[in-house]
């Protein structure tokens, strides 16, 4: 466990940094999102210096969104604006040669999904989440799946509607739902989905919230092995874990608080 702690960000984080330049359109920013699969990019200047960081999140907030069906992917038309304009800045980071503690312990203290990895005071990389699954993985770490899971969960029914989804969303200020079937959870509906249905015509919001939910979870029992947990997350790319006992929904289990195993104190 003491390896765990100690092990350097620098070998775990990403092979390369993907960044945009700080006047780079949204619609740029968008395609090299996608492009690459990522969830975020660096704005970096031509020097090579960090500006701020741009989520899907944040581009999302701002465009305008064209989504006639709940069984088609989503239009975004980002406005005419630059990577500038919304990244938000300073961006959290570390240096590369600091600890996995470290990055987790900036993580849950700023309740961010990535840090930015400097080398001599220059961004090269990214530490995120998933990078915090293949750590536990690779250490072995047996702490079960039930010590580290959020509990109790909200949860919505799978037949109610997408506008009951998103107002429970903004009422009791979550990041998301639990869809579940008798109990049983099928999806979630997170502040993403949240945001690309508000632009659904009212009709369609009216439909149940499975057009819209998210299939990325899985569902585990909740003595589960945390290296198991990761183990799955990495192959299936899922990015929540459902914890479950004798078909009972206790709790989920996010990337994020993968990090938080990181930051316990060592026995």
């Amino acid at each position: 466990m003491g390896d765990f702690y100690s092990t350097p960000v620098q070998e775990y984080m990403s092979k390369s940094l993907i960044s945009v330049r700080p006047t780079a359109s949204l619609a740029d920013v968008l395609e090299t999102l996608r492009s690459r699969d990522v969830s975020s990019v660096a704005v970096t200047d031509d020097a090579g210096s960090l500006l701020g960081v741009v989520s899907m999140t944040d581009l999302l907030r701002v465009a305008h969104i064209r989504h006639e069906s709940a069984h088609e992917a989503p239009t975004i038309v980002p406005p005419q604006q630059t990577a500038a304009s919304i990244m938000r800045s300073p961006a959290i980071t570390i240096e590369e040669s600091e600890t996995v503690q470290a990055a987790a312990a900036r993580m849950v203290e700023n309740r961010i999904h990535r840090v930015v990895v400097l080398r001599h005071g220059k961004a090269v990389a990214v530490f995120s989440t998933r990078d915090m699954m293949r750590v536990v993985l690779f250490h072995h770490i047996e702490t079960p799946l039930s010590e580290i899971m959020t509990s109790p969960v909200e949860t919505i029914g799978v037949g109610e509607s997408i506008d009951e989804a998103i107002e429970r969303l903004t009422e009791k200020n979550l990041r998301g739902l639990v869809v579940v079937d008798d109990q049983w959870p099928v999806g979630v509906f997170t502040q993403t989905e949240a945001l690309t249905s508000r632009a659904l015509p009212a009709a369609v919001r009216r439909m149940p919230v499975e057009e819209v939910m998210s299939y990325e979870i899985l569902a585990l029992d909740v003595r589960t092995p945390l290296y198991r947990v990761a183990g799955q997350a990495v192959a299936t790319r899922a990015r929540r874990v459902i914890a479950v006992e004798l078909g009972s929904l206790k709790g989920i289990v996010t990337g994020f608080d993968l990090a938080k195993i990181a930051t316990m104190t060592q026995a």
